[in-house]
């Protein structure tokens, strides 16, 4: 997959990795750039460092990322905990349109636990590849925000 590929899909203007793993987010990151599909990608390394950054954006009035991959095993706040605060927050920080388990997981019981969120989008096997992230992105552009969402 390339950039030329990417083309097709508008770049989201921010996309949130959540993992604890540098080596993951580096190298999605790079897929990432090498694709064009984001102006700015910030990186949260557990559960809790990325219900900061939300709250922290929405008391700013900063615009929400479009895009929020989300592992399941990390420390302080494992990605299911996330899902669970995240639910209880105001919807001013309920921007984020999809939000991608993202896992090296492949229990059924996970993808089923993930699936069941109203606010997960889709689960995906990582490492993520260039196509896994053209076709996210393409996805994302097409789900609506989770209602309340504004």
């Amino acid at each position: 997959m390339t950039a030329d590929h990417a083309l097709k899909t508008h770049p989201l203007h921010r996309i949130l990795l959540v993992d604890d793993d540098k080596v993951t987010n580096l190298m999605h990151r790079r897929r990432i750039a090498k694709c064009a599909l984001a102006d700015a990608v910030d990186v949260a390394t557990d559960g809790r460092a990325a219900l900061d950054y939300l709250s922290d954006r929405a008391r700013a009035g900063k615009t929400q990322p479009e895009l929020l991959l989300l592992d399941i095993n990390m420390p302080r706040m494992n990605g299911f905990e996330f899902l669970a605060e995240y639910a209880t927050l105001p919807a001013d920080t309920h921007r984020c349109r999809c939000i991608v388990m993202v896992s090296t997981s492949t229990l059924r019981q996970d993808r089923t636990r993930a699936e069941a969120d109203p606010h997960v989008c889709a689960y995906e096997i990582k490492p993520l590849t260039e196509g896994d992230f053209c076709r996210i992105v393409r996805d994302s552009q097409r789900t609506a925000p989770p209602a309340g969402s504004g």
